[in-house]
């Protein structure tokens, strides 16, 4: 399966003339899912010519507006528009009380179509789109526990009541296929590494330049310094950089950072990149 990353919007915070709020589409053969949906992603979906029927789910990594306010909409013209197909909706705890109020509201409107709200616990873990061609793992960047990381390593964990749980029958033979990870609004971090070990694309935001790494961590972010290490550490083939903020030059902050890590793209809205 071959995949191409399609940024829908690229700004940190707010939209600008040139670049929307964060949204990210990961698209392949007839489907693709959609990482964050800030205001304005269905209409930037739209100009990339993607085919909203074809969308399998949306993946909410947080609650800021910047990165959640456009599902409203975009539920909602799904609905006008008939479709049949149940759509998946995977975020933080929070994301099902938080639509069903808009639901009460009437600010959905999504008619027939069933949207299956998946809610990430704990450690997040898989989430299964019926039909889909794609396997999505979630992981929080702040690390609760190495369970997963264990079973997935073939090693036997224990659980809080005592059981024994193997890897047997949870963690089947690796398979080639293409890979990518998506961390946004996160100060630099050891989960970072381990969610874009060995991808093909790490997707990192880089909303600062390093002279102010400072004010970066103080408001939970990262510098397109620090992503390419991680990204240098973490083994994976290629960087995206988004999530720029307004009063920064990505291919400024690409060119710091060029040292660390051979391969580079600065995410600009609607421009593919192909994995």
């Amino acid at each position: 399966m071959r995949l191409k990353l399609v940024p829908l919007g690229t700004s940190a915070g707010r939209p600008t003339l040139l670049r929307g709020a964060s949204a990210l589409a990961v698209a392949t053969e007839g489907a693709w899912v959609l990482c964050d949906c800030g205001e304005g992603a269905q209409i930037a979906a739209l100009r990339a010519g993607l085919s909203l029927s074809r969308l399998d789910a949306v993946l909410i990594t947080h609650l800021h507006g910047d990165h959640f306010n456009g599902l409203p909409g975009l539920l909602g013209t799904l609905g006008l528009e008939g479709r049949q197909r149940p759509l998946v909706v995977a975020g933080p705890p929070g994301i099902t009380a938080l639509l069903q109020h808009l639901e009460r509201a009437g600010s959905l409107g999504t008619g027939d179509m069933e949207v299956r709200v998946l809610e990430q616990q704990g450690n997040g873990g898989e989430v299964r789109i019926e039909g889909s061609q794609f396997l999505v793992e979630s992981r929080p960047l702040v690390p609760r526990g190495p369970l997963l990381a264990d079973l997935k390593a073939g090693r036997a964990v224990t659980l809080p009541d005592g059981r024994v749980v193997g890897p047997e029958g949870l963690v089947g033979p690796r398979q080639p296929g293409a890979s990518m990870a998506y961390a946004l609004d996160t100060v630099p971090c050891p989960s970072s590494v381990e969610l874009g070990r060995g991808v093909d694309a790490l997707v990192h935001e880089a909303t600062y330049e390093d002279a102010r790494a400072a004010l970066a961590h103080e408001r939970g972010h990262s510098t397109g310094v620090e992503a390419a290490r991680i990204a240098a550490e973490a083994e994976a083939a290629a960087l995206v950089l988004t999530h720029f903020s307004p009063s920064v030059n990505g291919d400024n902050l690409a060119e710091e950072a060029k040292s660390i890590h051979p391969r580079i793209t600065v995410a600009e809205d609607l421009a593919e990149i192909a994995i």
